[in-house]
């Protein structure tokens, strides 16, 4: 067992631990090309990687080491190994079809993994899912195509009425993939180490498939936008391009999939995509869910390949020398420097422009809003999750956010701890009445908002006109706060909330400290900066709660003409932030939860102003 979930630098950590011993006797004892990178990767400089790279080459060095030991079902067969790189080495090079195909390290690691790994229980693959990530041109669908022919043209010769599949979000993509893999396959039907078994099962390249008339194999496109279904096939081999942009409603498509494709035991889905902007998608959830499980030794993740080419930090994307990280490619010194300075123009290109956001998610593949005046780049928020936290009788600030019909109203809970220390939680009512139905709006928001109610994140409105009912909302709030035996230390309340909010407590709670809270960058702007950094040096936490990590992530900083600062949204229409919004009320007063007086903060902060900003300042306190 291991545990690398501290650890910032694999190779480090394996250089300097027992690991290095063990790793390098299984280099030296294996010579395929697959293992070949991966302890060129962990014990040598010739590659520059990122962190999830070298947490891929640790598991398969470290995998190696552990065959024929109890609890360990799987074995890397080199003569399963040497039929992918035999099938990829005969290839023809499609830009020069007089030379032959020579895989690069990490396309061999991919296809020897892939398919070299087997289960000793069922003699199949011991991956059946692909989880596959690098910047845009980095040979992505060339791979895809290499392992859907030799799915098709080698293990497929071995049954009949086999189904195979070529996917992607639109029919854009998916054209694109199969253009890429029909050339693959007519090419390879002329080979001479295909033709004769081609022919006698008569394999004819088609416009939209690849059929064989005589063993009825087919290799089909389908797309997750359009009418096709895909739960009534088993697809043996399952390509899905640019995976990461399916929006959250076409995920039950990919279970499909999965679902039909049974217990064959040489099934594989390969998905495949770069970043892209919003990181609440399936492809995302799922690349966090593979590295924890890889970094623990859980076993969680046996079934799936785990290989993501991405930089680590929003840093590198203005260090081009480790631009590598996500540009494998560019480790060919013959096209090394052609790439790069492409690369470097379209950078300049897109900054100018303001579309450096862009730049990060596609040639660096991440998943970042950062260059957006991004309020909390995701990883500053992931880092900060814990799996749970007590909340029964502490002291709580409130922080509430108001709506009406469209947006959200939400319940921004923080929690003093230790010392300096804060836990975050939030809580949500959820309206549809201008989307007219919670279907429509689940679809708008590419959330899930029944499913996360019934995780206990938020609750369905239950006004059947689909407006927030206030007196759900208030029933909601007493009892949280009386079952959990609560010490109210404040309710900071959007103003927009007041009147009927003021009555209530009024009414049946009067001891409890309101306090009312305008929604302008003068009130805001430390507090918002605040919570900022509060994530960002971690003295917060916060359970993992895709409404709160949503909102967060959504948010986007706008300035006035002062230089103060407040949170707002990009789209108006599908991104929430009420979330961030509530507890960024709830700090305006719990920040200053640990201090004994009053350290003249607010006094500094006019101090840093000029005097244009001064004066802005102070209109907007007197209105003069």
């Amino acid at each position: 067992m291991y545990d690398l979930t501290e650890e910032k630098d694999i190779k480090k950590f394996v250089r300097e631990s027992d690991c290095k011993a063990k790793f390098t006797d299984i280099a030296n004892e294996l010579h395929d090309n697959g293992t070949r990178f991966a302890a060129d990767v962990l014990l040598t400089d010739k590659y520059i990687t990122g962190r999830d790279v070298q947490l891929a080459a640790f598991r398969h060095l470290n995998d190696l080491t552990l065959q024929g030991t109890d609890n360990f079902p799987y074995v890397y067969s080199q003569d399963y190994v040497n039929a992918i790189e035999y099938f990829v080495g005969i290839l023809p090079n499609p830009l020069d079809l007089s030379q032959k195909i020579k895989p690069y390290g990490f396309e061999s690691f991919l296809f020897d993994s892939a398919i070299g790994w087997r289960d000793l229980e069922t003699n199949g693959s011991r991956f059946h899912v692909v989880h596959f990530s690098t910047a845009r041109k980095q040979a992505k669908t060339f791979c895809a195509a290499c392992l859907l022919n030799f799915g098709y043209f080698v293990m497929g010769l071995q049954g009949s009425a086999q189904d195979f599949l070529v996917a992607s979000v639109d029919s854009e993509h998916v054209n694109k993939l199969f253009d890429y893999i029909s050339l693959q396959a007519r090419q390879i039907i002329s080979l001479p180490q295909f033709a004769e078994i081609c022919k006698q099962q008569d394999v004819e390249v088609q416009a939209t498939q690849i059929i064989s008339h005589n063993s009825r194999n087919i290799v089909r496109k389908g797309t997750a936008s359009g009418r096709n279904s895909f739960d009534s096939k088993h697809d043996l081999f399952a390509i899905f391009d640019e995976i990461g942009g399916l929006e959250p409603k076409y995920d039950k498509k990919v279970s499909d999939i999965m679902m039909g494709q049974g217990d064959n035991p040489n099934r594989l889905l390969v998905k495949i995509s770069t970043a892209y902007p919003n990181p609440n998608c399936s492809f995302k959830h799922e690349e966090d869910g593979l590295r924890k499980a890889i970094e623990t030794d859980s076993h969680d993740a046996d079934d799936t390949f785990f290989l993501n080419f991405a930089q680590d930090s929003e840093n590198e994307v203005f260090h081009p020398e480790l631009w590598e990280k996500s540009n494998p490619l560019l480790h060919d010194e013959k096209t090394h420097d052609k790439r790069l300075n492409g690369l470097i123009e379209l950078k300049n290109n897109l900054e100018r422009q303001g579309k450096l956001s862009d730049f990060a998610n596609k040639s660096m593949n991440m998943w970042s809003r950062q260059f957006q005046d991004s309020y909390l780049a995701l990883r500053d928020i992931n880092k900060n999750i814990v799996d749970s936290f007590d909340i029964h009788g502490r002291d709580v600030f409130i922080g509430i956010d108001a709506s009406m019909t469209n947006d959200n109203t939400a319940f921004g809970m923080i929690f003093p701890y230790e010392k300096g220390k804060f836990h975050i939680e939030q809580y949500s009512f959820i309206p549809f009445a201008q989307a007219k139905s919670i279907e429509a709006k689940e679809k708008q928001d590419n959330l899930n908002y029944r499913e996360l109610a019934r995780e206990g994140f938020c609750e369905i409105t239950s006004n059947p006109s689909g407006t927030i009912n206030y007196d759900q909302i208030w029933d909601w709030l007493e009892r949280y706060i009386s079952s959990n035996e609560l010490n109210l230390k404040a309710i900071v309340v959007d103003p927009a909330f007041l009147t009927w909010f003021a009555k209530r407590v009024e009414n049946y709670e009067p001891d409890w400290p309101y306090i009312p809270f305008k929604q302008t960058s003068l009130q805001l702007n430390q507090p918002t900066k605040g919570l900022q950094k509060a994530y960002i040096d971690g003295i917060v936490t916060q359970i993992k709660d895709p409404l709160l990590i949503d909102g967060l992530n959504n948010a986007v900083m706008v300035s006035d003409r002062g230089g103060l600062i407040k949170i707002d949204r990009q789209n108006r229409v599908s991104q929430h932030i009420d979330t961030a919004d509530a507890v960024i009320n709830a700090w305006s007063q719990a920040q200053n939860y640990f201090e004994d007086f009053n350290d003249g903060q607010n006094v500094k902060l006019l101090d840093t102003m000029n005097q244009e900003q001064r004066n802005d300042y102070f209109k907007n306190l007197f209105g003069v």
